[in-house]
């Protein structure tokens, strides 16, 4: 089996930088720092870097469009060079709470995603991320189908296996085995440690796996985040499990992603 491989984290590494501010935001002040996190990813030989516009969404921003259409030029700067390699549109969730549990309806939560997909569409294919509720994941999900891009869904779970909204692994891959996404599987949350013990996951699709650098911890009330799970440690723990796209989500550097693909490579 090949290994496909994704990035690591970009919040955490413009947070390394000084630059604490919106990442969305980040892409009209500030695009050498994204392009330059996106090459130090390519150059630890990553297959797909994922494009800076998690949570660029119209409800959000008056400018969403125009930050996703900022995040796509910088991934397409930082790919020069790196032949063979794609980019992927970074879809999370809305932040809203859908009917009946909040006051947004499915038709706006269809409008939102329509909207941000029709405006990455330039994009290799779509990553729709750190999903919680079944219901938005299928929105999402029908929305990016619409592109005819390749779409990729991975939700987040709880030590229990359940989502935050209850969802459990067996619903997710019930859900996108139905809507015949192109690869499925789980991110953010936990370290590989405590994901390896949730697979395997029975299902035909290929499988993505893309954990934290551990759990965060804070130094001093009021300080940002930090995860202290080593590359070492870290690609240690990812050769151990059997996925065909592996990659990282928050708190892993570029120190992560290339430790984990010489180790799984060997």
């Amino acid at each position: 089996m090949k290994t496909i491989f994704f990035d690591g984290a970009m919040g955490t590494e413009l947070h390394k930088q000084g630059l604490t501010s919106d990442p969305a935001m980040l892409n009209l002040s500030h695009p050498g720092n994204i392009i330059d996190i996106h090459r130090q990813y390519l150059e630890a030989g990553v297959d797909i870097i994922t494009a800076n516009t998690f949570g660029c969404y119209s409800h959000k921003y008056d400018n969403a469009a125009k930050m996703i259409s900022a995040a796509i030029s910088h991934g397409r700067k930082a790919l020069e060079g790196f032949s063979g390699k794609l980019l992927a549109l970074d879809l999370g969730s809305t932040g809203l709470m859908l009917e009946p549990f909040g006051e947004t309806t499915q038709e706006e939560c269809f409008s939102i995603f329509e909207e941000a997909v029709s405006n990455g569409s330039t994009c290799d294919l779509i990553l729709i991320e750190t999903m919680m509720d079944l219901t938005e994941l299928k929105i999402a999900v029908t929305a990016a189908k619409k592109t005819g891009l390749p779409v990729y869904a991975t939700m987040t779970f709880e030590k229990n296996k359940r989502t935050m909204m209850g969802a459990t692994i067996h619903d997710m891959v019930s859900l996108l085995e139905d809507l015949k996404v192109d690869a499925l599987g789980l991110n953010c949350g936990f370290g590989p440690d405590i994901y390896e013990s949730f697979l395997p996951i029975t299902t035909d699709l290929p499988i993505i796996l893309q954990p934290n650098a551990g759990l965060p911890k804070i130094k001093e009330p009021g300080s940002l985040p930090f995860y202290d799970l080593s590359p070492s440690d870290f690609a240690h723990t990812m050769t151990k499990i059997n996925a065909n796209f592996m990659g990282g989500c928050c708190g892993t550097s570029p120190a992560h992603i290339k430790a984990m693909i010489n180790k799984v490579k060997k």
